[in-house]
């Protein structure tokens, strides 16, 4: 594989390595206020999962001669984790298992199928865990929209759209990345990719027990 193209994925995985760092400190502020024992297990597990995904890319970074470096300024996580502890336990889940995992990840699925195995290695077993990690946020979401109105399903739908559209932003505003040079090294178009991220977002929804849609940033 031509080196730019290895410096483009290389890039990609920092990324990638800083995020699963962020969703660790995230689940790790929200585990003493956990709903339930089961909730609480499940941010447990994930913190676990997410040490692991983390070693993986490191390591591969160092293979790779890049030494992990955060992507996010210390300024900006302190925003964004300000951020997500102003959501109640459904926003949180939308925002980090809906949004992060079950939508971001569709991006990750895509850079993979395009990199030298050994970045695919490094990120075989995150994809793996982060559409389980999705999963629980779904079940979730369709055990309180089962016991809704359809005027209170309309309403958390509006709450969920508004979360990914800010989580978005953010991410607009603290992952100063070249993604489309990267992405245009690796050979995909960042159209191909927002079709993905928009059949991903209405397949979660529609999974989580909502009518699908879009929220605004997702279709500008």
């Amino acid at each position: 594989m031509d080196q730019n193209v290895k410096n483009a994925a290389a890039t990609l995985l920092q990324v990638y390595a800083d995020i699963d760092l962020l969703a660790l400190e995230l689940c790790s502020d929200r585990l003493p206020f956990a709903p339930t024992p089961e909730a609480r297990k499940e941010l447990m597990r994930q913190i676990n999962e997410e040490v692991v995904h983390f070693t993986i890319q490191e390591q591969t970074l160092l293979k790779l001669g890049r030494p992990f470096e955060p992507v996010i300024t210390l300024h900006g996580r302190q925003e964004i984790k300000t951020w997500f502890s102003r959501l109640d336990w459904y926003g949180f889940l939308a925002g980090l298992q809906l949004g992060i995992e079950g939508i971001g990840i569709s991006v990750v699925e895509k850079v993979s199928s395009h990199a030298d195995p050994l970045i695919q290695e490094s990120l075989r077993i995150p994809i793996a865990d982060e559409l389980r990690q999705s999963s629980f946020g779904v079940r979730e979401w369709r055990t309180r929209l089962s016991r809704s109105s359809a005027s209170e399903k309309e309403e958390y739908r509006r709450q969920v759209l508004e979360i990914f559209d800010q989580v978005y932003r953010m991410a607009e505003r603290h992952l100063p990345v070249p993604f489309e040079e990267c992405w245009s090294m690796m050979g995909l178009e960042k159209s191909d990719l927002w079709v993905m991220v928009r059949s991903r977002t209405e397949k979660v929804l529609a999974q989580a027990g909502f009518e699908p849609a879009l929220p605004d940033s997702f279709v500008a």
